[in-house]
């Protein structure tokens, strides 16, 4: 079985041809339109420029996924809301899709895709399982007996607005002290500048320089982890999952942020005598490949 997954991002639109085992025969990466009201046409041309380059018949796919960074009507297959990309509000891309290539089509959430990306690539498919995301923002998906949790407006999952510090920093949301405020690779972005570190300061700038020996630079990732820690704490507290894994471009740096966290995590979670079972703490295995992945999968969630 041959499905396609698509990941829309405000800058990018991610696109493959997945197998049902998960493994990736041809991907592309295409700029995402500035008119967002374009973007049904636009994914249909992806899919057929993808398919013509693996020499794949449009017939031979089973189910088109399609993860949007916004709000989505499942049900319907419609994006209500998308902030990051303009004009793209209240669109049936489904609908269209479906119609250009007579192929059942699917969308859903992208943390939600990536989420269940990475539950579907795993071996066990614990009953709850709990993906974090950590980049401009801290987004998340929430797996339970193998279905996504998506709440009565298909939004749950937002949480990267678990509040922190109710006396913190405004968030884009509104409210003050919300989790991605502090823990998202932004957060540290702006935490290593506040530091006192110059020049192009980006999300690895700390990594890099504690290799050197650098104790501030130690001191701005010992705080900016603890944050990390606190909300994934809350989430254990929260769900009791089997397994909480983080993903994003900054998880790549490994052990060095999963070792403090489950440190943490394991001395403060509520259930913490080593009698009772523990949530597993990991790393994603699919990185930046977790959305489309996922997204090839939704058709298991309708």
């Amino acid at each position: 079985m041959k499905n396609i997954g698509i990941d829309i991002g405000g800058t990018f639109i991610k696109a493959a041809i997945v197998e049902n085992t998960g493994k990736i025969i041809l991907s592309s990466k295409t700029p995402t339109p500035k008119d967002g009201a374009s973007l049904p046409e636009k994914v249909v041309e992806i899919i057929r420029e993808l398919t013509d380059k693996a020499g794949v018949a449009i017939s031979d796919i089973e189910h088109i996924g399609m993860g949007v960074p916004g709000v989505c009507d499942v049900k319907h297959g419609r994006v209500i809301s998308c902030t990051n990309i303009e004009g793209c509000s209240n669109v049936s891309i489904c609908e269209y899709v479906s119609k250009q290539t007579g192929v059942p089509s699917f969308i859903d959430n992208d943390a939600n895709c990536a989420a269940l990306g990475e539950y579907m690539m795993s071996k066990t498919k614990p009953n709850g399982f709990v993906f974090v995301t950590l980049g401009t923002g801290v987004g998340g998906g929430i797996i339970l007996n193998g279905k996504i949790l998506r709440g009565i407006n298909c939004a749950a999952g937002e949480i990267g607005h678990i509040v922190i510090d109710k006396a913190g920093e405004r968030c884009n949301c509104g409210r003050y002290g919300c989790w991605e405020r502090y823990a998202s690779v932004s957060a540290l972005v702006r935490q290593t500048k506040q530091a006192g570190f110059t020049g192009n300061v980006t999300g690895k700038t700390v990594f890099e320089e504690r290799i050197k020996g650098n104790r501030l630079a130690d001191e701005v990732l010992d705080t900016w982890l603890r944050y990390v820690a606190e909300g994934i704490c809350d989430l254990v507290n929260i769900f009791q999952p089997e397994v909480v894994a983080i993903g994003g471009g900054i998880s790549r740096e490994g052990d060095i942020i999963l070792k403090p966290v489950r440190e943490f995590v394991e001395k403060n979670v509520v259930t913490a005598p080593t009698s009772l079972k523990k949530t597993e703490i990991k790393i994603s295995q699919l990185f930046n490949d977790a959305g489309v992945v996922g997204a090839s999968f939704l058709y298991t969630q309708n």
